[in-house]
């Protein structure tokens, strides 16, 4: 695997948590300037799914599967430690924290308390590679320490999602969470591994490299302050009206 150049963050990416500070701002402005934007955004649903919310996720997630390389997982038992690490971590640590601090500063909010299990229960697909590569580490590592995560997140989210609900005795719809799990991982990961090779195919790998990947990186930038914008416009009002929460 070719070792990659060195590269800058831009001055946009840099900024990034206080356009996320002010994406968050807008969304509470909105949800008071015009209270009616939440019944709207709900009225665009399929299935229980929020559409503005789901093309949002979807263009969060298309990029990351971009990154995937299966070729990287024949590296897996070369160098074991980071991988067995990376699956306790993800997989036992992560979850069981997120529910001790759910349990601990949310206790009686249900719905609060089942986005904290769906957050904890899910591995970083998107960020691996750029923390790794700000950190100075082993880029071909973090490729497959995310292509680990990306395929173990297929097989173990819905199951580990529905122990933790489970645990602390609170319905879920099952059949809801596959179908978002078959929407927002499978179905960019299956348009990731095609694009890719049709890309790569007709245009090479450095155009692929150099210009595809760092416009869909853009765009999925975009589409996470959208989703922070869309979510907090639906979630305002009852901030503004709980404090506590």
């Amino acid at each position: 695997m070719k070792s990659e150049e060195p590269k800058k963050i831009s001055y946009f990416e840099k900024l990034l948590p206080l356009w996320v500070a002010l994406c968050i701002i807008a969304g509470i402005i909105l949800s008071q300037l015009i209270p009616e934007i939440s019944e709207a955004i709900n009225s665009l649903q399929i299935g229980g799914i929020s559409i503005p919310i789901g093309i949002c996720l979807f263009l969060m997630m298309y990029p990351a599967m971009l990154n995937l390389q299966f070729s990287e997982l024949k590296k897996l038992g070369k160098n074991p430690k980071p991988i067995i690490l990376t699956l306790i971590s993800n997989w036992v640590v992560a979850p069981f924290v997120g529910l001790a601090m759910a349990n601990i500063f949310l206790p009686g909010y249900e719905q609060l308390i089942v986005a904290i299990i769906l957050l904890s229960s899910s591995p970083c697909t998107a960020m691996v590679l750029i923390w790794g590569w700000m950190a100075k580490g082993n880029q071909e590592q973090n490729v497959i320490n995310t292509s680990l995560n990306t395929i173990t997140i297929i097989f173990g989210y819905v199951p580990l999602v529905a122990l933790l609900t489970g645990i602390k005795n609170i319905p879920i719809d099952i059949l809801l969470l596959l179908i978002s799990l078959v929407l927002f991982i499978g179905v960019p990961l299956l348009l990731g591994i095609i694009s890719k090779k049709i890309i790569i195919s007709t245009k090479g790998d450095a155009w692929f490299n150099d210009v595809y990947r760092p416009i869909v990186g853009k765009i999925s930038i975009v589409a996470l302050l959208t989703t922070l914008i869309v979510l907090f416009s639906l979630n305002g009002t009852v901030l503004i009206n709980n404090p506590d929460l």
